[in-house]
């Protein structure tokens, strides 16, 4: 009795991956060449405006690692003081091939993931990503960040977030991001 589920799970797994040399492979989306740029260590200047953009903004600095997570995804840590504060947050992003578009997941010291999505436009050469939150009691916030690559060593995100009025957003941190140089062997 059991040979015949057994046979049909071998024949399922042997045959797989026939089936699947025989698809043609899909052409990688242009994000995946946008995470992969990413990739490195990134010194960080943070300025923050706790109390609104017309207020005095807190300065700090902090560093950002990339490395990439298989082909399709990039796990990045970022850590920075804040109020004297160690300030730690673990990303993982990436392409998901069924809904087309970037994908992520954030935590911090929080009680809540954040997930985000993410759009690339390539003329302004900015990724924007929506990213769903959760304020410590519960109540969900939709804030808005917006990565732009200025060159291949800098990049600038904006983050927004809910403001005084309904379905305003207001602009609440900014970053300056520069790669580290990758060290060079000495010559002999």
């Amino acid at each position: 009795m059991l040979m015949k589920p057994a046979l049909s799970i071998v024949l399922t797994f042997s045959l797989t991956p026939f089936c699947a040399a025989q698809e043609k492979p899909k052409a990688k989306p242009v994000e995946l060449e946008l995470l992969k740029e990413s990739i490195g260590v990134w010194d960080a200047e943070i300025e923050v405006w706790p109390q609104g953009p017309d207020s005095d903004s807190i300065k700090s600095k902090g560093v950002e690692t990339n490395r990439a997570y298989g082909e399709y995804w990039i796990a990045s840590d970022f850590d920075s003081q804040f109020g004297g504060q160690t300030v730690r947050v673990h990303s993982i992003v990436g392409y998901d091939l069924d809904q087309k578009k970037l994908v992520g997941k954030v935590i911090d010291h929080g009680p809540y993931a954040a997930s985000m999505t993410g759009e690339y436009d390539r003329k302004s050469k900015t990724l924007t990503w929506v990213t769903k939150a959760k304020y410590p009691n519960g109540k969900v916030m939709v804030q808005k960040t917006s990565l732009t690559q200025k060159n291949a060593d800098e990049r600038v995100l904006v983050l927004m977030v809910p403001g005084n009025e309904k379905d305003e957003l207001t602009k609440f941190m900014q970053i300056r991001f520069v790669k580290r140089r990758e060290e060079q062997p000495a010559a002999n």
